[in-house]
């Protein structure tokens, strides 16, 4: 994601990542090798956008000194490797539990996420639920909006998969968003299309399903 940024950006946002409890402006400009001002031009840059952030004065011989450091969201800037552990600890379960028994897991955790949010949808219903449920969908990372259809019943359509690669391995993975979404809107998503099985997207369908038709994964029931 650095590579959105400036050369010089990328350069102060390393030092700040090299140095965790912050930066004062002189030390940046003597680390760069610019001037002060050019520092605090790119610094107010950074801190509008919510990269940086200030912490206490500190004392440098002479008049108190502002230090600088990575925000939280400064901080993902740099890479992860959150599907490596993923998969890791996927595959584990997997070889403990069974495919059956992960993905009734999967579900469940799907659940209690759903749970989590309920405030956010306290006394909407319909149109302004689903609007809500697409929004919290948007703040994990899913492309997620809500396609109208000639039935007249709703779709929320995800351009993306926030674990892509790891369920084109596991398709076990996908019971999560199948729980997610039956836990905000009550039990009532059928699954329409996956892109890890060649959809082009992954399309959530809003009405009450038949008991023989809820699963998504291989004629399984995770709802069980």
């Amino acid at each position: 994601m650095l590579t959105s940024f400036g050369e010089r950006q990328q350069q102060l946002l390393g030092l700040l990542l090299e140095n965790k409890s912050g930066m004062t402006m002189e030390e940046l400009a003597r680390a760069l090798g610019v001037s002060k001002p050019a520092v605090h031009q790119h610094l107010t840059v950074l801190e509008r956008d919510g990269y940086v952030t200030r912490r206490a004065l500190v004392k440098t011989g002479g008049r108190p000194s502002q230090v600088y450091a990575l925000s939280d969201r400064g901080i993902h800037l740099f890479p992860k490797h959150y599907a490596w552990f993923s998969r890791l600890l996927l595959e584990q379960l997997l070889e403990q539990m069974g495919s059956e028994a992960v993905e009734k897991l999967l579900y469940r955790l799907g659940r209690e996420t759903a749970a989590s949010l309920r405030e956010r949808l306290q006394g909407k219903e319909g149109a302004e639920r689903i609007r809500e449920v697409v929004r919290i969908m948007q703040e994990f990372g899913y492309q997620a909006r809500v396609v109208e259809t000639e039935t007249g019943l709703p779709e929320i359509s995800a351009k993306n998969c926030v674990y892509h690669d790891l369920a084109k391995v596991h398709r076990e993975v996908c019971a999560l968003d199948l729980g997610l979404l039956d836990g905000l809107l009550k039990g009532t998503v059928v699954q329409k299309t996956c892109m890890v099985r060649g959809g082009g997207d992954c399309r959530f369908c809003l009405q009450r399903q038949k008991e023989e038709n809820r699963s998504i994964l291989r004629g399984q029931n995770p709802r069980q």
